[in-house]
């Protein structure tokens, strides 16, 4: 891992580990967006000052004191080289000339990661050692690979090397050409929240190349989709992270697909648990809009797929085990086309399918299997959405994530929490 030295996007996910704060963490974040530009596809903004709250630790702006606890698992665990270690300590005794308080990434012309420097002087060194690279000097810049230094402000580019007249050009934004004006700027700059963004959906396609597609869709599934914004935050039992689509206004936009909840009756029916659950409420006339809209981008040979989905009318309920190596699925149907619906569930998936009434069921493997997340509890946790996934181990162990999308003010809401919250991420990721 000792690249991670070499690029700062690696060591900012370092000091989520150990961010330190700064009383003029709000100010520094509002100079941040002075210098950048008011066309930007998207804005990400870390909020390093209100993440220490929540990890136990404590800076000056320059230097870093971790928890005790911290400390104590960083010293003891196997994972973590010692080199590792060791430039960690040197973040944290503040040898890298960083300004503790916020970091933005941007994309514009060229896309980077930007940040405060108590010390330039410093941060540049600790670069050049750390890299084997001599910073070289450029119209009164300093570039080491592709970090530049102007002023009191560095810019690690993400995408090729970094350009000193356009950055020189952005440090001298007024407020109307920069991104302190733009409406998204107020949702960036929540003190409450350890990161905040926001992307425009119409520039941020047209930097994917034949996404002419991804358009026609978003604008069948919303009305008037102009951004997607959102915010995570850290704190000591949770992490929890948020999106939502915004239209023109910054108002959330109109979900025009006909959705409805998840039936918990149906996940509770369950007879044993699982490691992994996955839900989604699909009324037949939300599988027949999706043929529409299928039909309409790809012509009418995509009916032969969908039209074997407007069986389905009702909640599909899975749980699974870890390795998702078993499998059940409870699908409540129209109860109709019933006999080709299955046919294709056996011939693709490989699954056992039998049929109560209206309601499949569909096995893969053995049935028999069961896991730590009861029918109950994942029923609760997606209490109320339209998709959602439970999980436990997933993303790391001991840890319970649940991932659900929701209809909210007629638009659409990603909510994302992972349980057992810093502890047991932090434990997980170095033991």
């Amino acid at each position: 891992m000792k690249k991670l030295t070499y690029s700062l996007l690696s060591v900012f996910a370092l000091l989520l580990l150990a961010v330190g704060c700064s009383k003029s963490a709000g100010d520094d974040a509002y100079s941040l967006l002075r210098t950048v530009p008011a066309d930007a596809s998207s804005v990400v903004m870390l909020n390093v000052s209100h993440a220490v709250e929540s990890l136990g630790g404590s800076s000056d702006g320059s230097t870093i004191k971790l928890s005790k606890d911290l400390q104590k698992t960083i010293d003891e665990s196997q994972a973590i080289k010692p080199e590792d270690k060791k430039h960690l300590k040197e973040i944290c005794d503040g040898e890298t000339g960083i300004a503790f308080s916020t970091v933005v990434f941007f994309s514009a012309a060229r896309s980077y990661v930007t940040g405060l420097l108590n010390d330039p002087d410093k941060f540049v060194a600790y670069m050049e050692k750390n890299t084997g690279v001599k910073a070289k000097e450029e119209d009164g810049a300093k570039i080491i690979k592709t970090t530049a230094v102007i002023g009191n402000q560095f810019w690690k580019c993400t995408t090729g090397t970094p350009d000193v007249e356009q950055l020189k050009y952005y440090q001298q934004l007024n407020e109307k050409q920069s991104y302190a004006s733009a409406d998204g700027a107020k949702l960036l700059l929540e003190p409450d929240k350890v990161l905040t963004y926001i992307a425009d959906v119409n520039r941020s396609l047209s930097l994917i190349p034949n996404a002419s597609y991804m358009k026609i869709a978003s604008s069948l599934i919303f009305n008037d989709m102009a951004y997607v914004a959102g915010s995570a935050d850290i704190k000591k039992k949770n992490l929890t992270a948020y999106a939502s689509v915004l239209n023109s206004d910054m108002k959330p936009a109109e979900l025009l697909l006909p959705v409805e909840k998840i039936d918990a009756s149906v996940m509770k029916s369950f007879d044993k648990g699982g490691d992994v659950f996955f839900a989604a409420g699909i009324p037949q006339k939300l599988t027949k809009k999706i043929g529409d809209l299928a039909g309409s981008m790809m012509g009418t040979n995509s009916k032969m797929v969908t039209g074997v989905l407007e069986a389905i009318d009702g909640t599909v309920a899975v749980r699974a085990n870890s390795g998702a190596k078993e499998a059940e699925a409870l699908i409540q149907t129209s109860g109709k086309n019933f006999s080709e619906f299955s046919t294709v569930l056996q011939n693709l998936g490989g699954l056992s399918v039998s049929r109560d009434g209206d309601m499949l069921t569909a096995v893969l493997g053995s049935k028999d299997f069961t896991g730590s997340i009861t029918p109950s509890d994942a029923a609760d946790k997606l209490k109320g959405a339209w998709i959602g996934f439970v999980s436990n181990g997933m993303i790391a162990r001991d840890v319970t994530a649940v991932i659900k999308l929701s209809v909210d003010k007629k638009s659409l809401r990603l909510d994302f929490e992972a349980e057992g919250g810093v502890d047991a991420l932090i434990t997980a990721i170095t033991k």
